[in-house]
Order: C-alpha cells, then sequence, then structure tokens
C-alpha cells in the first residue's frame, strides 16, 4: 500500500527549480514556499520533480574553474545555472547569426563570420560579460 504523499507535486516542483537556480538559499526557499528546512530539504532530496533534467560533464582548465568558482561565491548563482545560461546565449546567438545569413542569401557574398560571434559589449546580458570573463574573451 503506497503512503498518501506528503507535499503537493507542484511545491516539490517549485521547491527543485528555486533550488537548481541557485539565487537563493535554503532558508531563502524555505522561507518563500512557507516550509521549515527540515520539509525542505526532505523535497529536494527525498522527492522527484516532474521535469527532467538532462546532464552534461565538461571539463575546464583548471585557471577557468577558479574564475568560474570565484563568480559563483561573487553572485550567488551556481555554476550549474552560469555555464547552462552562458550555452543558452551562445546557441541563441548562433542561431541569429544563422538566421541572418539565410535571410541575406540573395545579397553579394559576405565575409564568412569568425568561429566566434563576437556581440559589441553593450549588447551582452550580464551572464554573457560574466562567461566571456571567465572564458577570457
Amino acid at each position: 500500500m503506497a503512503q498518501p504523499k506528503k507535499h503537493s507535486q507542484k511545491l516539490i516542483n517549485q521547491a527543485h527549480e528555486l533550488a537548481f537556480q541557485g539565487e537563493l538559499t535554503n532558508a531563502q526557499i524555505a522561507k518563500k514556499l512557507k516550509l521549515t528546512n527540515n520539509q525542505l530539504t526532505y523535497i529536494i532530496y527525498q522527492c522527484k520533480p516532474t521535469k527532467e533534467v538532462q546532464q552534461v560533464a565538461v571539463r575546464l582548465r583548471p585557471d577557468v574553474y577558479e574564475r568560474l568558482d570565484k563568480h559563483r561565491k561573487k553572485t550567488r548563482i551556481s555554476k550549474t545555472a552560469t555555464v547552462e545560461q552562458a550555452i543558452i546565449e551562445h546557441l541563441d546567438r548562433d542561431k541569429a547569426a544563422v538566421q541572418t545569413f539565410h535571410v541575406d542569401k540573395t545579397k553579394p557574398a559576405a565575409p564568412k563570420p569568425s568561429k566566434s560571434l563576437i556581440l559589441p559589449k553593450e549588447e551582452k546580458t550580464m551572464l554573457a560579460k560574466a562567461f566571456d570573463w571567465l572564458l577570457g574573451t
């Protein structure tokens, strides 16, 4: 006989999402969701969210890893969230570059874009700037 759920799936998903973002401490998450620290710990470590998350292993040079860790400590944004956001922004910039290329096919051939599409500093978000800083670009 299955035990009844102690917490709703919506609450479990919210707790996992807030913990995954890394912007709030566990105490802040517990307060926001009106839970005790013990309840939040139970939810995070014992309950499964419905949304599946894929994992990717990334090998970083020691100097890049140290910069990423310093950035995490300074901004309190998790390394996972920083890397995920940087990847999303890179893919979005790359997608925009590809779309622009397909639209302009009727115009004379322009020089090929470099491997790395670099936008002017004022167009970058804070996380994109942080990722550029981490990579030393």
